[in-house]
């Protein structure tokens, strides 16, 4: 029997776990993003192209509840050139951000599910997991 979930890899910024059940790819944000520099952002995001690329989730989610680094200028350019292409070519058909509770635009508090820029899948935004997972699921 498969374990339900499996650490794909790390940094000192976040761990990449795959759900086998839910057919996702997790980046973990971790605490320590209080330190993090846009490049280890950017090497973050590249390790989770990569487990996406080699996993071929159907889902993608990303648990942002301890994220805590703010976000230099071009940093959000960078990834809808170099990251959001590798989610489409891995097969991605949903990407889901969990956030702390009280942040805006989630579909807790009204907010809808988007085909963003050069995605090829709707991202949602989600106060609670079970939430994200049910959107997953539908």
């Amino acid at each position: 029997m498969q374990p339900e979930s499996v650490e794909v890899t790390s940094n000192e910024w976040g761990v990449i776990l795959e759900h086998r059940r839910w057919q996702t790819v997790e980046l973990r944000w971790l605490p320590s993003t209080r330190d993090m520099t846009d490049e280890g952002f950017k090497a973050s995001l590249e390790l989770l192209a990569a487990a996406g690329e080699r996993l071929r989730p159907r889902f993608m989610l990303i648990d942002a509840t301890e994220f805590h680094h703010q976000l230099g200028d071009g940093v959000m350019a960078w990834r809808d050139e170099n990251i959001i292409p590798r989610y489409n070519s891995a097969g991605v058909a949903k990407f889901a951000f969990l956030v702390p509770p009280g942040a805006s635009g989630t579909v807790e508090s009204g907010g809808a599910p988007v085909v963003e820029g050069h995605a090829t899948f709707p991202t949602a935004w989600f106060s609670t997991r079970d939430r994200a997972y049910r959107w997953l699921a539908e």
